[in-house]
């Protein structure tokens, strides 16, 4: 069989330049909703998932999720505050993000950035992994901001969370675009006993990661596709975001649960169609055997 060509930017650009051209000409309503309504009209899904490896100190705790700010890019510290105000009201013990802080380049004060992410509370850790787009930028100028942010930024890591003297494992890994992902290396001297949690900006890393003792992993990159239409779903999604572009998925033949959140920015064009940005508020179960 076949293997699809990979899509480069260039021919995205030219099938976004259509696509947007075709969604201004369809009316002006339709134009100014995708760029102006419903890129800032963020939702907030709500999700209970359950695991028989999750210790009994962490059932009922909640999870946040956030991916994909891509700051510069029709998104500036006033919209990370608003996004900083909607994560805060929802007192998340744990807060991930899932990469791409930035766009292309770093175009908000790089203090202010880190003082607005610091504002953000969550008692049991604030965790991240890079993007593309930060890797495009250089990971030691996305970094800095991230940690001076109070995330601990997990680089091919695994740490653990210790709550009422039970333990979980976070574990992080690089992005599959501009980086070496290596999750043997990354789970090396962990314990494949203990319920573990993994960050990858790629969803499509899932598939690397089936066999692994990993239970969840959260992923961004795919924006959902950004423009979707009723009946076709996503009309581009980007390499390493095809096979699970957004929501839940059970990971064929293995237990690995992967949940793809739609991000909360846009690269490249300026829209977003039946695709809205988004916060995933997931609550943890314990389940029993």
């Amino acid at each position: 069989m076949q293997s699809t060509p990979p899509v480069t930017r260039r021919t995205f650009l030219k099938k976004g330049a259509l696509l947007a051209g075709s969604l201004l000409a369809s009316g002006g309503l339709v134009g100014s909703y995708s760029s102006f309504i419903e890129t800032k009209w963020y939702d907030t899904t709500r999700i209970t998932l359950s695991f028989e490896r999750l210790p009994n100190a962490f059932h009922g705790l909640k999870l946040v999720q956030f991916s994909d700010l891509h700051i510069g890019h029709h998104f500036n510290l006033r919209d990370l505050e608003r996004i900083v105000t909607l994560i805060n009201k929802e007192k998340p013990d744990l807060l991930t993000f899932t990469g791409d802080l930035f766009d292309a380049r770093i175009t908000e004060d790089e203090t202010l950035t880190s003082k607005l992410l610091a504002s953000l509370e969550a008692p049991l850790g604030k965790w991240a992994v890079l993007g593309n787009h930060d890797k495009w930028i250089d990971k030691n100028y996305t970094l800095p901001i991230l940690q001076n942010g109070g995330f601990q930024t997990l680089i091919n890591a695994c740490k653990k969370i210790t709550y009422k003297g039970q333990t979980i494992q976070i574990a992080g890994v690089e992005d599959r675009l501009t980086g070496s992902p290596d999750i043997v290396k990354t789970l090396q001297g962990t314990n494949a006993q203990m319920f573990t949690l993994l960050l990858s900006h790629c969803p499509d890393f899932a598939n690397q990661v089936a066999a692994q003792p990993i239970d969840l992993q959260l992923s961004g990159h795919s924006h959902g596709g950004q423009i979707r239409l009723p009946l076709l779903g996503a009309l581009f999604t980007p390499m390493q975001g095809k096979k699970y572009v957004m929501g839940l998925y059970e990971v064929p033949d293995s237990k690995l649960l992967v949940y793809t959140n739609r991000g909360i920015g846009t690269t490249f064009l300026p829209f977003r169609f039946l695709c809205r940005p988004e916060i995933t508020v997931i609550t943890l179960e314990k389940r029993k055997p």
